[in-house]
């Protein structure tokens, strides 16, 4: 795949109603290679939900182990870690085991594997989407992502110039 069709101009303005914030993030982003577009829109999600901690970072696919959004403690150790489930419990029991926080990103239902994996990690949580939400931004994706985000306790809604779309959303906010 070339760059041409990764590489996305992202102009997000977010209203945190959980965290009492209003923010406005402007950066470029890129689609990593195989990456499905329902992924990249989770993890776009995943940076919108959490962006009111100034230290996230969208990660590169060069970066070994590869994950999704990190924010960094004073030791470059994994403080919070934002993971879009891939269907792969191994990689995410890695991923537990060095973060000191672990979100994890996945679509409404919840896979069975997911919800045992959690069962046995408790400290991590699951963000449950709905998947017509994320297939809604799929379908008005363009080269120039400018979401108008409102996050709010239950419920995440994203303004785009051609759509509303609103979701559930099941998380434990820190």
């Amino acid at each position: 795949m070339s760059d041409r069709g990764r590489v996305f101009k992202a102009h997000f303005a977010i209203v945190d109603n959980v965290h009492h914030c209003q923010l406005n993030e402007h950066f470029t982003t890129a689609r990593r290679d195989e990456e499905l577009l329902d992924h990249f829109i989770l993890r776009l999600i995943g940076f919108c939900l959490f962006a009111y901690r100034h230290d996230l970072v969208l990660c590169e696919s060069k970066q070994k182990p590869q994950i999704d959004i990190v924010a960094y403690d004073l030791h470059d150790d994994y403080e919070l870690v934002i993971e879009v489930f891939n269907d792969n419990c191994d990689e995410l029991t890695k991923i537990y085991n060095r973060a000191q926080t672990l979100y994890v990103i996945t679509t409404i239902p919840i896979s069975n594997e997911l919800n045992a994996w959690q069962v046995s990690h408790g400290s991590a949580e699951i963000i449950a989407l709905e998947l017509g939400f994320v297939s809604a931004l799929e379908a008005v994706l363009a080269r120039s992502l400018h979401w108008d985000v409102c996050v709010e306790r239950d419920q995440l809604s994203i303004t785009t110039s051609d759509c509303y779309v609103s979701s559930q959303v099941l998380i434990s906010w820190p």
